[in-house]
């Protein structure tokens, strides 16, 4: 069996008494795209933190292509290629949209840049009329795409992105999901918080669905299907 990319096993996860994530578990081959999907609470966004170290599970183990990464700090696990777009997007109140890409670019960790600037503006001609304004003067949409482009000139072998979608127009969010797609075509692992079934059956190769910190349904986009009740029962409110 092939190494995959990301794997996470058994995590536990807790803030003071509350415990959120329950023996959590998943892999994420490497290539793959997959969706994170649950109601709101359901610790979606602490998975993520955990993955990423910014919360720390209490117990469970994280491997990144093989490597145990469960007791780095969070710039270390980053710096393995790992992208993380947040929810609320993370503009700096003070930088230009050029200057949020040209702080952030590096090559990743073999040298390699397919990701730079012009890319980056290529693939959000919007940007390039951009520019010079603050990221917190753009509109919703436009913030995604800079937080989008901001990690892909990391030249991550992973991206993470919480909320991909949370609060578009419908126009904006089918902008967001094309790229996405293109992303995942580029050879770059997608981990994707959102709850857009159709969108992410779609675009995603494998869907794990979380109800009170703990796997409700882990399969691929035929295995969904066939289980669609369950899914949509596990996210309606």
């Amino acid at each position: 069996m092939n190494t995959p990319l990301l794997e996470v096993k058994s995590l536990n996860t807790l803030y003071g008494r509350s415990h959120v994530l329950h023996d959590l578990s998943f892999r994420l081959d490497k290539g793959e795209s997959m969706s994170l999907m649950g109601r709101n609470g359901m610790g979606k966004t602490t998975t993520l933190k955990s993955i990423l170290g910014i919360v720390g599970p209490r117990s469970g183990e994280i491997y990144f292509d093989g490597e145990d990464i469960g007791k780095l700090p969070t710039w270390k696990r980053m710096r393995r290629d790992i992208a993380y777009v947040p929810e609320g997007r993370g503009m700096f109140h003070n930088l230009t949209v050029k200057e949020h890409l040209l702080m952030a670019a590096r090559p990743d960790s073999n040298g390699r840049t397919s990701w730079d600037f012009d890319r980056v503006m290529e693939t959000f001609p919007r940007l390039q009329e951009r520019l010079t304004n603050l990221g917190t003067e753009l509109s919703g949409g436009e913030q995604q795409m800079l937080a989008i482009g901001r990690a892909l000139v990391t030249n991550p072998r992973l991206m993470i992105l919480d909320e991909a979608t949370e609060g578009l127009a419908p126009l904006i969010r089918q902008d967001i999901w094309n790229v996405i797609a293109t992303i995942r075509d580029s050879g770059i692992s997608t981990l994707i918080v959102d709850k857009n079934i159709k969108a992410l059956t779609k675009l995603c190769d494998r869907h794990v669905v979380v109800v009170k910190g703990s796997v409700h349904f882990n399969g691929t986009s035929a295995e969904l299907q066939q289980n669609i009740e369950k899914v949509e029962s596990a996210l309606s409110v």
